[in-house]
């Protein structure tokens, strides 16, 4: 079955989720694969601007939220421009340090529109607590502090993230292997600054912050008792750093229908289910107006319109 074309509005926000192949183990805490996953997330960012409101690492995927800066053609873009240079950073980095070839994820990135500001807010609660809910540390904190990729220090205290990358286009701008430099001496170092949730922006800085840490211990604690329920304990750090990071879970994971979108409630999901409806007939004429030879036809705002390819003969 076909996958349905992206849909990106300038006011909207938007949760990702997004695995690594075959559910490795590839993001367990470590402070080379924190680095490389920030400085990418950072540089990408730098380069291509959109509103980042969280970038949370479980063991064995990462989750996003984010968001386009306008309406601009320009902006709305920059969300899968932002895509492809992080996965491409990132993919490059981890195999690199780990030694290993092909590709780092299982599927293209999941990304679902959340409606509106309570359901968002879920979604970077899910996010930050996943480590928590399924059973790998007692507290978020703990997995950050093991090297772990959160948001949770920087949206719970206000400290900006800072990473290290090698800059190898300056490098080779140098001259590369010929100058006799090593790329180590063109390192650079780059801020990764969260922006916060649409709901929460007129809020003062500690406010904001002491609303998170309130939450997050809400849910921490939910997800003890749940534990606490099916007679689960937390992995802990200590059995954490002895997993092998090629390794994956013993269990296959159940498969579960991607939902439409996330909604606080029915009458906003089937808003929005209406609206998914009018953007896919426009795009799906247009497509078909596309392929039959006219190449100048107009896509809907907010859709990856194909490239055009010239070839000299």
């Amino acid at each position: 079955m076909p996958r349905k074309p992206r849909w990106f509005r300038g006011d909207k926000a938007y949760a990702e989720v997004q695995r690594t192949v075959d559910r490795q183990f590839l993001f367990k805490p470590d402070c080379a694969v924190m680095n490389i996953i920030g400085s990418a997330a950072a540089r990408a960012k730098a380069r291509y601007p959109v509103k980042l409101f969280w970038l949370d690492c479980n063991i064995n995927h990462k989750q996003t939220g984010r968001a386009p800066l306008s309406d601009d053609p320009e902006h709305l873009e920059n969300m899968w421009r932002f895509d492809q240079l992080f996965n491409s950073l990132v993919a490059r980095g981890l195999n690199d340090y780990f030694g290993r070839e092909g590709g780092l994820y299982s599927s293209r990135n999941r990304s679902r529109e959340a409606v509106d500001d309570m359901s968002l807010e879920q979604q970077l609660l899910y996010a930050v607590t996943n480590p928590v809910k399924d059973g790998i540390v007692e507290r978020v904190a703990h997995w950050q502090g093991a090297g772990g990729v959160s948001s949770y220090r920087q949206l719970a205290t206000g400290e900006v993230d800072r990473y290290t990358y090698v800059d190898r286009t300056a490098w080779h701008r140098a001259g590369g292997e010929k100058s006799r430099k090593r790329p180590e001496a063109f390192t650079k170092t780059i801020e990764l600054a969260l922006d916060p949730l649409p709901g929460w922006e007129g809020m003062p800085d500690g406010r904001r912050q002491a609303h998170f840490r309130r939450l997050v211990r809400q849910w921490e604690h939910d997800a003890r008792e749940e534990r606490e329920r099916e007679g689960r304990r937390a992995m802990g750090r200590r059995r954490l750093a002895k997993v092998d990071p090629r390794s994956r879970p013993m269990t296959g994971k159940p498969k579960t229908r991607a939902p439409l979108c996330h909604a606080s409630s029915i009458e906003a999901r089937n808003e929005y289910g209406q609206q998914q409806r009018v953007f896919l007939e426009q795009y799906y004429y247009a497509s078909g107006m596309y392929l039959a030879g006219n190449r100048y036809v107009e896509f809907p705002r907010g859709s990856l319109r194909p490239p055009l390819i010239r070839v000299c003969a």
